[in-house]
């Protein structure tokens, strides 16, 4: 090699050992492709470097003597040029091979088209008829490995602080969802965080109800600062967010989503991206939702790294709506605590007074107090210890159920023999408050509380005796002159229901009237366990209930259950909800 050839291949070589950044490369470039022009002998030359490994991309033109590329990236479609990038050496163009060309419009006679591996060519043209000797070649083509061995090293260097960044973005998501507990502020920052490092257009969180199927925006974010306008919510279809829930699978496309939805069979809705990522939020098997980012101005701006990125973030996501749940279920509960503490001094105060009460009146009358007077004043104590035992009853046995403690001891029973069982206790409130009882269209007979009529089933007395004791009691507290109560047999089923001519309540609160502490009528005093208890009481029993009220029309509940335990595989119960 000639001194003057070593010098510049030396100096060539020199200057992109030192190159070590993309924006490096892009200021040495055209010193070096004076370098390769002097090798060659030619007055002019651009050279075009253009390549992507994941997500790192290195794209750097530079040219000299008014010469130019006449095509875009890489994409050749004629000339030397096309034969050098589909070649692994340099290709030399005749003279009479130019006729036509655009080499040959621009004035220039002699052309030498040279690749740069992993992506990249170097054009050097003069006009003026020339040929370079192949110990020049050789030398240029040395010098365009050496800048593919540059890019490499730059592509290497990209690929680890991609790699810093990404583990950085992961530790900040972890700190985000072990320090904050409110879901909504949290996603809110997940997604700018994730926009940002992958460069993205927009990120959505988007949450699944798997009992509504229902998919609803959590947070967006916009790389043009717009925000998101309103909660969106739209049943599981067959869209591109609905097959993620469905396949639990990461959907990648990478030039053009309408394209891509139609080939896999995906209905497309909105507006298209030219980049789309997204991967399911799991947590312990289930799918919570989905977290997706797209570009409308890159194709392929997603790749393996983001993938990985992605499906990492997506499962701290999950984590997150979980630890929220549980944290707004804490919360509830303490509530719920509170209401009960409250509505238990209450009820207890309320039940315990009147004995206090009777027992003051005993005390102040003394011994010589008339036996009818005192045995009456009896008769109120033991009525009130009688109450405040089932009430504290009703709470153990909510107790046991709420903790699955609660075990049925079924046998063979009369259900009527309950109902007159839950009137009797009833009966010192039906005389006190006047009002009338009916039961399948009779009256309590006189002395005993008796009723005509048998109905075997299968079922444990003591807690459908407490199911009607409630449902009785209830309607005691807003009836205005009337109980009634029908017992019957219907098919497979025996049932009860409950009616009372009070106030009644609208459409909604019926709906709401079995959740727990749930009070439709605020001035009148309770736990609001009730009919809760009721109903999971009968739902035990395989049953169901219904409400039915309407405002001004009263207040009826009826409930019912397989009549025999033969009978509990071969009924469905109905649905549990209000008419």
């Amino acid at each position: 090699m000639k001194d003057i050839h070593f010098d510049r291949y030396q100096n060539a070589v020199s200057v992109l050992n030192r190159t070590n950044s993309g924006s490096d490369l892009e200021s040495v470039l055209g010193s070096v492709l004076k370098d390769i022009l002097g090798l060659l002998g030619f007055s002019s030359g651009a050279i075009r470097i253009k390549t992507s490994y994941g997500e790192a991309d290195i794209s750097v033109d530079s040219h000299l003597g008014g010469a130019s590329l006449c095509f875009d990236d890489l994409s050749a479609t004629e000339c030397a040029c096309l034969e050098a990038l589909e070649s692994s050496g340099g290709v030399a163009i005749e003279i009479g091979e130019l006729k036509g060309r655009r080499c040959a419009e621009a004035g220039f006679r002699s052309v030498i088209a040279i690749p740069v591996p992993v992506g990249g060519i170097m054009l050097a043209v003069d006009k003026e008829e020339k040929s370079a000797s192949k110990e020049a070649m050789s030398a240029a083509g040395q010098v365009c490995h050496h800048i593919g061995e540059t890019v490499e090293r730059i592509r290497e260097s990209l690929q680890e602080r991609e790699l810093a960044r990404d583990l950085e973005t992961v530790n900040s998501v972890g700190r985000l969802v072990t320090s904050k507990l409110n879901l909504s502020d949290m996603t809110k920052e997940i997604v700018e965080q994730i926009g940002k490092v992958l460069q993205t257009d927009e990120v959505n969180v988007i949450m699944y109800d798997e009992k509504k199927k229902e998919l609803s925006f959590l947070a967006r974010y916009f790389a043009n600062g717009s925000e998101l306008d309103e909660l969106e919510i739209y049943p599981l279809s067959d869209g591109i967010n609905s097959w993620i829930i469905k396949t639990r699978q990461t959907l990648l496309m990478t030039y053009n989503t309408e394209e891509e939805c139609e080939k896999l069979g995906i209905r497309h809705g909105g507006k298209p991206a030219l980049s789309w990522l997204g991967a399911p939020m799991i947590y312990k098997d289930r799918v919570m939702g989905v977290l997706s980012v797209q570009s409308y101005r890159r194709k392929g701006l997603y790749g393996a790294r983001s993938k990985k990125l992605l499906e990492i973030v997506a499962a701290q996501c999950a984590v997150a709506v979980e630890n929220s749940r549980l944290f707004e279920e804490v919360i509830s509960r303490e509530k719920e605590k509170e209401w009960l503490y409250f509505s238990l001094t209450h009820d207890l105060r309320s039940l315990v007074s009147p004995v206090a009460g009777f027992a003051r009146l005993i005390q102040a009358t003394g011994p010589g107090q008339p036996q009818e007077e005192s045995q009456s004043l009896l008769k109120g104590i033991v009525t009130s210890s009688e109450k405040l035992t089932r009430f504290v009853d009703d709470i153990l046995v909510y107790s046991k159920i709420k903790s699955g403690k609660l075990v049925l001891n079924v046998e063979r029973a009369d259900v009527m023999r309950c109902v007159e069982s839950a009137i009797t206790l009833n009966m010192p409130e039906f005389t006190m408050r006047k009002l009338a009882v009916l039961v399948n269209g009779e009256r309590p007979k006189l002395g005993a509380v008796t009723f005509s009529g048998r109905f075997e089933a299968d079922f444990d007395v003591a807690q459908i005796e407490r199911a009607l004791l409630n449902l009785i009691s209830n309607a005691v507290k807003h009836a205005t002159s009337r109980i009634e109560v029908t017992l019957r047999l219907e098919g497979r089923m025996i049932s009860c229901q409950v009616e009372d001519d009070g106030p009644g309540i609208s459409q909604e609160m019926c709906e709401a009237v079995f959740d727990e502490y749930y009070q439709a009528n605020s001035r009148i005093k309770g736990v609001g366990l009730g009919l809760p208890t009721v109903r999971k009481l009968v739902e035990m029993h395989h049953g169901s209930i219904r409400v039915h009220s309407k405002p001004g029309e009263g207040f009826s509940a009826k409930f019912s259950w397989p009549r025999t335990l033969a009978d509990r595989t071969r009924e469905k119960p109905e649905a549990i909800n209000a008419l």
